[in-house]
């Protein structure tokens, strides 16, 4: 006849019910876990904070490797100085690695800093994109779009073409810097720009998307009381040009078609080549699409160019492999409609 175990001992639970010998072990055990969940919890809390300050850094980092300068990324982060070395000193202390190196001019990056740099900032292009992306679902066009235009541009389009976009989104923002058509193709090119405006000539680069804008005739601008020679053709040979450096595309047209033979001044903005103008130091050759209220502010006369030929294409540029947040896509829909915004007003003065 099979002999009945005897029922294990009990002991009392918490809650005053009986529970087994195992259970009592386990009992016996618990504040030994409840010890070992809070230092977990301290390591994962300590781990995140950590992971925190990493994403912050590194942030940080992109700011000062895309503004070339300590002083110029802590004015662009609202941030001291001093309080954005040390955070870059972290991590680099981090990485065990140099990042920048010193120049009298500002920082450049080491071969690490140029690693580092190449896959943060892609992958920060990314989150930033997905993000943006998310935040504007349900048709809510929302967030920042960074745009990069050659200078010209910047005195008849690009005004109408903000004014025209932050009406429709007014939930929207622009971030715009004005650069040389190189330096616009770059921009995009390397993320530091979701989109560009530049003239299809200066678009050679691989990995662009190309959306084709409208196209400009050049003409010439001069004081009105300097004196041309206007035989059957224009004779531009030996009359002093104010015009942009040689890496501008503009510039590269008028070398082409001969007429940067008597360059006397090289500036950067129209602005400044349209004062130049109006000091009677040259001519210049510019978009004929300039409002005519700064020219007759200025006191400069137009001269048609038509027999030359000088015409080119304004097209807008983005990442070929990147998908485009909203307001991203909303802007280039409203540039491609440029036409008809024209027709709305022609005087940039209105802005």
């Amino acid at each position: 006849m099979q002999r009945l175990q005897k029922p294990p001992k009990l002991a009392p639970s918490l809650d005053g019910s009986a529970v087994g010998d195992l259970s009592l072990e386990t009992f016996r055990l618990l504040p030994v876990c409840a010890s070992f969940a809070t230092v977990m919890r301290d390591v994962s809390r300590k781990r995140l904070l950590e992971m925190t300050q990493l994403d912050q850094q590194l942030r940080y980092f992109v700011a000062i490797s895309e503004a070339g300068s300590f002083s110029g990324a802590a004015d662009q982060l609202g941030l001291s100085q001093p309080a954005l070395s040390r955070q870059l000193s972290k991590l680099e202390e981090y990485l065990q690695q140099s990042l920048f190196m010193r120049t009298g001019r500002g920082v450049v990056l080491t071969r690490a800093g140029k690693t580092l740099y190449e896959t943060v900032q892609r992958a920060f292009g990314s989150i930033d994109e997905t993000v943006n992306a998310l935040r504007s679902e349900c048709n809510e066009i929302a967030g920042q779009v960074r745009i990069a235009t050659v200078h010209t541009l910047s005195h008849y389009f690009l005004p109408q073409l903000i004014r025209h976009f932050s009406q429709t989104y007014p939930r929207a923002n622009c971030f715009i810097a004005g650069r040389s058509s190189p330096d616009v193709v770059d921009m995009v090119r390397t993320g530091k720009a979701d989109i560009g405006f530049v003239y299809d000539v200066a678009v050679t680069a691989d990995g662009l998307q190309i959306y084709r804008l409208f196209e400009e005739q050049m003409c010439l601008f001069a004081h009105e009381d300097t004196r041309l020679d206007r035989g059957p053709q224009l004779d531009l040979s030996s009359t002093p040009l104010v015009t942009f450096p040689e890496t501008y595309a503009l510039r590269q047209m008028l070398i082409r078609a001969g007429l940067a033979k008597n360059v006397v001044a090289e500036v950067e903005t129209v602005d400044t080549m349209l004062r130049l103008v109006a000091c009677k130091l040259g001519v210049c050759i510019l978009p004929d699409r300039i409002p005519d209220s700064e020219i007759q502010q200025l006191h400069l006369t137009r001269v048609a160019l038509d027999s030359l030929g000088l015409r080119r294409h304004v097209v807008c540029i983005t990442r070929a492999n990147s998908t485009l947040t909203p307001v991203t896509s909303a802007l280039v829909r409203i540039a491609q409609s440029f036409d008809s915004l024209i027709g709305e007003t022609e005087d940039a003065s209105d802005f």
